[in-house]
């Protein structure tokens, strides 16, 4: 597995175990800043942002669309890709051989028609349609969707667990491809909506192709800063049979809510997203806009290191969930536009698969900081920080921040380190105590159980997506037959018993699902949430398309 050499630059907010408090604030909510104090002052910076932005704002605001986000991309190379944020771009400027519809099912794309399928389901068969091309007006052919599909593992890419399931991918023709399963994959269709890039034109720079991408998408990459911004234009040759009304796409990073709501409020952006809790209500007071959202597959948790430091005992970890009331975390940083889950599956998926999850909630602990001082003592642990590593995200940083208040109420030092996200994607799977003990982790997945828990526990996806370093035997080969049946009965039976094992044995602490959320100006026409979040923003749709008018 890949191991990286990582700088140490950074913010840190440490915590001093003797004064029981953070260094940076006075250890109560007293610096903490209320919805009523943050909405005051959207005045004067709505000034200050229509002062010092309003001549950046596009000429032709009717073919340009603003999205003012949280997650910034920080790649536009699909292979490598391992943020929300990027794959958000990615999806505006590649195809895969399958797109998702409205909801969670797939249309062709690329593909000509639906699969074939021999042996029993063993065999697929893709026929390419004809037209599909890349913006370089290159033909896609079957190489390309071979070198797609095999690039991922021989690079050992965030995106691997997606297509490790298939035993070969063949050529047959320059518009066929053949997919060879050694068993069948229940992931299948899911799997066949990975973008596909240009072989030739990719591996000529990798580098390059990273920030200035050539897809098959209805999007071209105009321009590009990683955790910045990036532009797109509408690819007026698009092969596809709808093309977008808007010109020119533009995602930019917005690092707090309240930035958010304002740039909203000046019509710096026309969208905004996800939507904070600390900003859901007040968006119609204070903007002409709306909050558009539907319930989606992506969640938060606690993971812990266990292959260094003090939480490589089970006591430790134990202890560490007895020092944070979830419920009330939950409550105060998610609600009403997420809910607490109790395993690392969100709610509707548990519950379409009939799992146990009235057991998996006995499972979890109450704050209960007697008993975790006594566990520390157990442990040998009563001193000393423990890092807690998490995104620039301000909901990654709030649940960071619980956690260490929780530690200082047990008499524990803590040192929160927040990270730009093209450190912590790095760090959060060093595996090295040096970077953490515990780290904020997100699931993005689908309705099958498979996209939440392969990637994110199994061994072989340790130190690329996986920072648990968790490796129960019995576990991964529960994981690993998962995905080789599509007997759903079995497959429920066999998640069932790797996530009650998982939570037994504390490798992580699941903390809540989110809803994908955006804020939406009135003069944004036909603009609809994906349960998928990385389809989202989706400019085209089935009998819709996505037009930027006057909402006045």
């Amino acid at each position: 597995m890949r191991r990286r050499n990582l700088g140490r630059d950074g913010i840190l907010t440490e915590t001093d175990p003797r004064r029981g408090m953070n260094a940076e604030n006075t250890g109560d909510d007293r610096g903490r800043p209320t919805r009523r104090d943050l909405l005051a002052g959207i005045g004067g910076t709505s000034a200050a942002l229509l002062a010092g932005c309003s001549t950046t704002i596009g000429t032709d605001p009717a073919s340009t669309l603003r999205i003012g986000t949280l997650r910034p991309p920080i790649t536009l190379d699909p292979i490598t890709a391992d943020s929300i944020g990027s794959e958000q771009a990615i999806e505006r400027v590649f195809e895969g051989l399958y797109a998702y519809g409205e909801g969670t099912d797939i249309v062709p794309a690329i593909a000509d028609g639906e699969p074939t399928t021999e042996d029993d389901g063993r065999e697929v068969i893709v026929e390419l349609d004809d037209s599909a091309r890349f913006q370089n007006g290159r033909g896609v052919r079957a190489e390309d969707i071979v070198y797609s599909f095999e690039t991922p593992l021989e690079e050992d890419a965030p995106t691997a667990w997606r297509v490790s399931p298939f035993e070969s991918i063949a050529a047959e023709d320059e518009r066929t491809v053949r997919f060879t399963l050694e068993e069948l994959y229940p992931g299948l269709d899911h799997a066949l909506t990975h973008p596909i890039v240009p072989k030739q034109e990719r591996e000529d720079d990798r580098e390059a192709f990273a920030t200035d991408p050539i897809g098959a998408g209805p999007f071209e990459a105009a321009s590009f800063s990683a955790e910045k911004k990036a532009t797109l234009h509408r690819w007026d040759d698009y092969w596809g049979e709808t093309e977008p009304e808007i010109e020119r796409l533009t995602l930019a990073s917005v690092e707090f809510p309240i930035t958010q709501l304002t740039s909203l409020r000046t019509n710096r952006n026309d969208v905004i997203g996800p939507v904070s809790p600390l900003i859901v209500d007040h968006v119609s007071d204070v903007a002409n806009a709306s909050v558009k959202r539907r319930e989606g597959y992506t969640s938060f948790y606690y993971g812990f290191n266990l292959n260094e430091g003090p939480t490589t005992d089970h006591r430790v970890r134990k202890a560490i969930s007895y020092c944070i009331d979830l419920e009330t975390a939950v409550s105060e940083f998610v609600e009403p536009m997420g809910q607490r889950q109790y395993s690392p599956l969100p709610p509707q998926v548990a519950d379409d698969w009939d799992l146990p999850v009235d057991e998996w909630t006995d499972l979890a602990n109450e704050k209960n900081v007697e008993r975790a001082k006594n566990l520390f003592r157990e442990a040998d642990e009563a001193s000393g920080q423990l890092r807690i590593l998490t995104s620039m995200d301000p909901k990654h940083k709030e649940f960071g921040e619980a956690l260490a208040g929780g530690l200082r109420d047990a008499d524990h030092g803590a040192l929160v380190i927040s990270k730009p996200e093209t450190e912590f994607v790095d760090r959060y799977v060093s595996g090295s105590e040096r970077d953490y003990a515990v780290f904020v982790g997100e699931i993005s997945g689908t309705p099958d159980p498979d996209t939440h828990l392969y990637p994110t526990f199994h061994e072989n996806m340790t130190g690329v997506t996986n920072g648990t370093f968790y490796r129960e035997d019995a576990v991964m080969d529960r994981l690993e037959s998962a995905r080789r049946t599509d007997d759903r009965d079995q497959r429920r039976q066999l998640y069932e018993a790797a996530i009650t094992r998982l939570l037994e044995d504390r490798v992580c602490l699941p903390i809540c699902s989110f809803e994908n959320s955006f804020a939406v100006d009135a003069g944004v026409q036909n603009f609809r949430v994906h349960p998928i979040a990385r389809v989202n923003p989706r400019l085209v749709g089935e009998n819709r398309v996505v037009t930027v008018g006057d909402g006045s």
